[in-house]
C-alpha cells in the first residue's frame, strides 16, 4: 500500500549528480502526479481559511476542483524545475568552490529562484484561468522578498543537512574500513598461532615412525613439506578454496594414517566440492581433535568422517569421529584460550561474522563439528 507513496516521494531525494534523460523525464512525470493530488487539497486548505462558503463552492464543483489539479501541476513544475533540480545542476557547477563561496551562491540561487518560480506559477495560473488580477508593485515585490527569504532559509537548512549526511557517510566508511583491518590482522595472528602448534604435532608422529617405519618416516617427512608451503601460502591470504584445504587435510590423515594404521579409518567426500572460499586451516585442526579425542583414547579405533552437503551459496561442512568409551565431553571443556578449537571458532567468527559459528553436536555413538558458509 506504501509503493505508490514512495514512488511519489523519491523526486525529493537530495542527489549528488544531475538525472540521465530517462530519468528525467520520470521525476517530471512524479513531479505532475504530485502536483495533481496535492493541487485540490491546498485548494481546499486555503479557501476553508477564507469562508466556509469558498470552501463548499469548491468542492461542489468539479470544474473547480480540475483547475484546482491543473493549477497544482503548475507551482509543483515550476518549484521542482526551478528549486529542485536547478539545486541539482548548480552542484555540478560548483563543487569545486570552497564552502565560503559555495554557501553564498546557493543561498542566493535559491531566493532567485523560489521568487521567479512564485512569478511564473502565478502569472500562468492567471493566464490559465483567463482571471486578470490588479496587484500593486510593493504588494508584489513583498510577496517576492518573502519567498525569496524562505527559499534562502530552506537553502541554508538542506544544505547543512546534506553536510551533516556527507560527514556521517564519511565516518561510517573510515569505521567500517578499520573494521576490516582489524578482523584481518585478528585473524592473521589466529592463524599464526595454529602453525607452530600443527607442526609440533606433526612431527611427533613422524618421530613416532623413524624406528618402527622409516621409509614412511621419509615418505611423510616430503608430505610434510608439501603442506608447510601450503600454510605459508595460508599466512598471505584470507581465505583459500574448500578444494584446497580438502587435500591439505588429506595429506594430514595420511601422516596420521601412517601412525594409527587399521585403527584410523578415514571417510573424505567423493567427487567435486563447492566452489567456495575458507579460512586457511581451519578444517585440519577439526580433524586433529577428532583423532585426539575420538581415535587415539579408543584400542580399537574409529572413524573420523568429513561430510559436505549443500552447495556454493549455503554449504555445510561437517567433522564426525568416533565417540570413545570415557562418555560425553563438556564442550566449555573444548574451547578454551590458546587451544586449537578456540582458535579455529573465533576464525570463523572473524570471516562469517556470526557469533555461534562452530557447532557441536554429540552422542554415545559419535562426535561432530561443523560450520555453515
Amino acid at each position: 500500500m506504501w509503493a505508490f507513496p514512495r514512488w511519489v516521494f523519491s523526486m525529493f531525494r537530495l542527489r549528488r549528480n544531475p538525472p540521465p534523460l530517462r530519468e528525467l523525464l520520470v521525476l517530471l512525470l512524479k513531479c505532475t502526479v504530485w502536483g495533481l493530488l496535492s493541487g485540490p487539497v491546498m485548494a481546499m486548505f486555503f479557501s476553508l481559511l477564507s469562508s466556509t462558503d469558498a470552501f463548499l463552492g469548491l468542492v461542489r464543483s468539479p470544474v473547480n476542483l480540475l483547475w484546482s489539479a491543473v493549477a497544482g501541476v503548475v507551482w509543483a513544475q515550476s518549484f521542482y524545475i526551478l528549486c529542485g533540480l536547478g539545486n541539482v545542476y548548480l552542484r555540478v557547477w560548483i563543487r569545486d568552490y570552497p564552502p565560503s563561496i559555495l554557501r553564498p551562491v546557493v543561498v542566493i540561487f535559491n531566493m532567485v529562484a523560489c521568487s521567479l518560480a512564485f512569478v511564473i506559477a502565478a502569472a500562468t495560473n492567471y493566464r490559465l484561468a483567463g482571471v486578470r488580477v490588479e496587484i500593486s508593485m510593493p504588494t508584489f515585490w513583498r510577496i517576492v522578498f518573502i519567498d525569496a527569504l524562505i527559499g534562502g532559509v530552506l537553502a541554508l537548512v538542506i544544505g547543512a543537512f546534506v553536510k551533516l549526511r556527507e560527514e556521517v557517510e564519511r565516518s561510517h566508511a573510515e569505521l567500517v574500513l578499520k573494521q576490516v583491518e582489524t578482523a584481518r590482522a585478528q585473524a592473521r595472528a589466529l592463524q599464526s598461532q595454529i602453525n607452530p602448534h600443527f607442526f609440533f604435532n606433526t612431527l611427533n608422529t613422524i618421530s613416532a615412525l623413524v624406528d618402527d617405519a622409516p621409509g614412511d618416516a621419509k615418505r611423510m617427512i616430503g608430505r610434510l613439506a608439501d603442506m608447510f608451503r601450503y600454510t605459508l601460502g595460508c599466512t598471505h591470504t584470507e581465505s583459500v578454496s574448500l578444494e584446497q584445504e580438502l587435500q591439505f587435510v588429506r595429506d594430514y590423515l595420511a601422516i596420521e594414517q601412517s601412525r594409527f594404521r587399521q585403527r584410523l579409518h578415514v571417510e573424505l567426500p567423493e567427487g567435486p566440492v563447492p566452489d567456495i572460499r575458507v579460512p586457511g586451516l581451519v578444517l585440519q585442526p577439526l580433524v586433529e581433535n577428532a583423532v585426539k579425542h575420538g581415535i587415539a583414547r579408543r584400542i580399537e579405533g574409529g572413524t573420523v568422517s568429513i561430510i559436505i552437503t549443500g552447495h556454493a551459496a549455503t554449504t555445510r561442512v561437517c567433522v564426525r569421529n568416533t565417540a570413545d568409551e570415557h562418555g560425553l565431553v563438556e564442550p566449555a571443556s573444548l574451547y578454551r584460550a590458546g587451544h586449537a578449537l578456540e582458535n579455529v571458532r573465533a576464525r570463523l567468527r572473524l570471516f562469517t561474522g556470526r557469533a555461534e559459528p562452530l557447532r557441536m553436536r554429540q552422542n554415545t555413538e559419535w562426535t561432530e563439528f561443523s560450520f555453515e558458509l
